[in-house]
């Protein structure tokens, strides 16, 4: 049976799960491949309409557990599996993804040494494409923060970006941010990483290990409803306070104007009957809308190609 000591902590990685038949044996295979083993996997099935549910019981054991989510939705799917779980330490991770082999054992042993209940590790990220490439993107953001807020300040000033498992946390931490939000319907985890930033005393770095981001075309990221998008607007005023909140300067407003500028820049036309809101939200928090330099696009487009520059964009803002 799993369990935890001081020297060798149960971690717990938390899976939501919805129509991934194609990828969650993969999924399962690799984590528990991982070098680190006194893990459990805790799957939480949102109501999958393909057969992901009877592939992944396939694997139910001591360390993988499989439950329905009692809800609908993936923030809910996580909130149960967080409560399913029982690791003094917790990895989220999306089920149509894994990471590198050590990369449990890696970051846990930096939170050993260097953390505290309240500390998130971040390490780099890499994209997989469908035809089996994997690259990285530019970023800047493979370093320490203190306080963690700085994190979110780096991240909101386009230097990178991280899914939910580039990250590794102790469930105090977890509780202290107040969990996943139910009703958040896109941008579901950078809210929720935002809020873990801001109450984390360190964010520190692990940067020989790295997750594997599948690109499937599918999934929260990809809804483009007015109601999808008007729940992005939701969590960038809940993200703008907690920058301002820490640091209400110029630099922070301009940080703050560029990243919703550069979101409008590259949704627009879908998003615009959200425009007036878009402008209260600025207005009520007094900043301006900063559309991108052309010219940073034109470099971007050099260097990369103008399809993929405008995929680095939008990753940067989900």
């Amino acid at each position: 049976m799993v369990e935890s000591n001081y020297s060798s902590p149960l971690v717990s990685v938390c899976i939501p799960m919805y129509n991934v038949s194609e990828y969650i044996e993969e999924t399962l295979q690799k984590i528990l491949k991982q070098s680190y083993q006194n893990i459990e996997v805790v799957i939480v099935d949102d109501h999958s309409t393909d057969d992901s549910y009877q592939k992944a019981q396939k694997f139910e054991s001591k360390k993988v557990k499989v439950f329905k989510n009692k809800k609908k939705g993936g923030n809910a799917a996580r909130n149960l599996a967080f409560e399913k779980s029982s690791g003094d330490y917790i990895k989220f991770m999306d089920s149509d993804d894994y990471c590198s082999e050590t990369m449990i054992e890696r970051q846990l042993e930096r939170m050993l040494k260097d953390g505290t209940e309240e500390t998130l590790i971040h390490s780099p990220l890499k994209m997989l494409e469908p035809d089996g490439r994997i690259y990285s993107l530019p970023r800047f953001i493979d370093q320490d923060f203190v306080p963690g807020i700085e994190l979110l300040v780096a991240i909101w000033n386009q230097e990178g970006w991280n899914v939910p498992h580039c990250h590794l946390m102790h469930r105090h931490l977890i509780v202290k941010s107040g969990g996943w939000d139910e009703t958040v319907l896109k941008n579901q985890d950078a809210e929720f990483f935002a809020r873990v930033a801001a109450v984390a005393d360190m964010a520190l770095s692990v940067d020989d290990v790295f997750a594997i981001w599948r690109q499937t075309k599918k999934g929260v990221s990809t809804q483009i409803s007015v109601k999808a998008f008007a729940t992005v607007i939701d969590t960038f005023e809940i993200i703008i306070r907690l920058l301002l909140n820490y640091k209400d300067t110029p630099e922070m407003r301009e940080i703050c104007s560029k990243y919703v500028g550069v979101y409008v820049f590259t949704n627009y036309p879908l998003i615009k009957p959200l425009m007036p809101r878009i402008n209260r939200m600025l207005t009520k928090n007094g900043i301006k809308l900063i559309l991108p330099d052309r010219k940073a696009l034109n470099v971007l487009r050099w260097l990369f190609g103008w399809k993929l520059s405008i995929r680095i964009i939008k990753a940067l803002n989900l």
